[in-house]
């Protein structure tokens, strides 16, 4: 009964996913409809520019987003048992905003020079969120309870954030404003050589994953039941750790802190699917984060005249209500 109940759920999240990827291709300032899409796609007319140059690289930068949220969300909840924990609660994203914020006010205050590349500022969200990342690690040798490693991932994204806030507070108007825009979140700033890039790492990553399916099933039931299944319990959070980071890193990186994908979609898959078995939980998260980015980049144009609303605001906006309802619902049972 349950894995009919699974199939039948895939195959509507595909069907899902599949239309608002033909949405998002074909929504923007012209409006292409499926006929001319599928025609620019493969061959050359008047909309192959627009879509193979523009549109294409941005709904695939939403799919890859959308993915890589999404799964370090759940594995975030996984591991603190907790359906409302996100891939930024550790910090992480604080620590690619720091690196940013050194990128593109840091080095102007510090040394003169003005760093405002798109690799530099790649590059220091990735040396931030792997900064954290480390910091974690080394913690995790002397730390045994996992919700005083939450708490202090807290604390250190709160420091990182107040790092950022007194460089911002020693810059120009110009940085400020660069770096504000960076953190509203962009789809579009990102070329197919990134692309590979990004892929690359989210494939690493989805590895990691996969040979900790059943470390994250028994972490379920609680930390004291791995020992009982042969399972290393700090090797289970280094793998969990180091994927959530790089997942989480290399969005943030290339597409600027993007809030609430991660909390909302695997609370809303388990709620679907009526399980917590990862081997299941995995690809509809998956799919359902890359459509709910879609649905987002989708909004985010329906203002008319060339206007783009932040695609961050755009998830915050369908998230936190979802938050609400989850937090107040009286008959809703909160669970992992």
């Amino acid at each position: 009964m349950f894995v009919q109940h699974f199939r039948i759920t895939l195959l509507v999240v595909l069907f899902t996913f599949f239309i608002l990827s033909i949405f998002s291709l074909s929504i923007g300032e012209v409006f292409i409809n499926p006929l001319d899409l599928i025609s620019s796609i493969f061959s050359d007319n008047q909309y192959s520019l627009i879509v193979q140059n523009f549109r294409a690289p941005k709904t695939l930068t939403a799919i890859l987003a959308g993915i890589s949220l999404s799964v370090s969300g759940l594995l975030m909840q996984t591991l603190f048992r907790n359906p409302i924990a996100g891939p930024y609660i550790l910090g992480i994203s604080s620590g690619a905003s720091l690196g940013v914020s050194f990128v593109i006010m840091g080095a102007s205050i510090f040394s003169g020079i003005q760093m405002l590349s798109d690799t530099s500022i790649v590059a220091g969200a990735l040396l931030g969120s792997v900064l954290m990342i480390l910091i974690l690690l080394s913690i995790l040798k002397y730390v045994k309870d996992i919700m005083t490693l939450l708490i202090i991932g807290v604390m250190f994204g709160a420091f990182a954030s107040s790092l950022s806030s007194i460089l911002q507070y020693f810059s120009t108007d110009f940085q400020v404003k660069s770096f504000v825009l960076w953190t509203f979140g962009n789809l579009s700033n990102v070329n197919y050589s990134q692309l590979w890039i990004m892929f690359g790492f989210i494939i690493l990553a989805l590895i990691l994953i996969l040979f900790s399916v059943k470390g994250l099933n028994i972490l379920i039931l609680g930390n004291d039941n791995l020992s009982n299944f042969g399972i290393n319990k700090r090797l289970l959070q280094v793998f969990i750790l180091i994927s959530t980071a790089i997942l989480t890193g290399v969005i943030t990186a290339f597409c600027g802190p993007i809030g609430f994908v991660g909390v909302v979609v695997p609370h809303f898959a388990r709620m679907l699917i009526k399980s917590s078995n990862h081997i299941f939980l995995l690809p509809i998260t998956a799919l359902m984060g890359a459509s709910l980015m879609l649905l987002s980049d989708i909004i985010s144009q329906i203002p008319s005249n060339g206007i783009i609303l932040p695609i961050n605001s755009v998830t915050a906006f369908i998230g936190i209500p979802f938050i609400l309802w989850v937090l107040l619902k009286p008959s809703q049972k909160i669970r992992i």
